[in-house]
């Protein structure tokens, strides 16, 4: 049992908070007054926690929640915007080559091969360029001889990469 040198009752050890610099390793003011002190405290000062805030983003660096937005907003290349780039770019690619019969046909057969495969081993399978269509040093082609047919966790490790490169060849 312990006092409490705000309300002076007499309450449970465990209604104080726990404090290392007491004696008891209690604080000498009940939780209830404690919470009671803390409320009025911040609607008499309300303007304080949000400077304490202020000081603490600038500190880290961080952005406010509208700023962050703004930002967003201003630069208009988000997530979907560049994905959208990245797509019109590699259709662009592909249009640019005529599709053969040959191709059409094995792209068919791909398709067929990963969903057969799929329902085989009961994992994913995607259709992969062996040289990929978007790279810096290299730019594989839309056709027949630059596919396979691999699982697609491999195909996500992958990436981007040449087939060459990524198996260590």
């Amino acid at each position: 049992m312990k006092i409490c040198f705000k309300c002076l009752q007499e309450k449970e050890i465990d209604n104080f908070h726990k404090h290392k610099g007491m004696a008891d390793g209690h604080l000498n003011k009940c939780s209830a007054c404690v919470v009671k002190d803390v409320k009025e405290w911040r609607d008499n000062n309300k303007g304080c926690r949000s400077k304490e805030q202020e000081k603490r983003r600038a500190k880290k660096g961080m952005l406010t929640r509208k700023e962050y937005f703004d930002k967003r907003t201003e630069n208009a290349i988000g997530r979907q915007a560049s994905s959208l780039k990245y797509s019109h770019k590699r259709r662009v690619l592909t249009e640019q080559v005529p599709q053969t019969e040959l191709d059409e046909f094995v792209f068919e057969e791909a398709y067929r091969l990963s969903k057969t495969r799929e329902q085989a081993t009961g994992i994913k399978w995607h259709i992969d360029h062996i040289v990929p269509i978007l790279h810096k040093q290299a730019c594989g082609l839309h056709n027949s001889f630059n596919l396979q047919v691999v699982p697609a966790s491999w195909n996500i490790r992958k990436g981007n990469r040449n087939m060459n490169t990524y198996a260590g060849y």
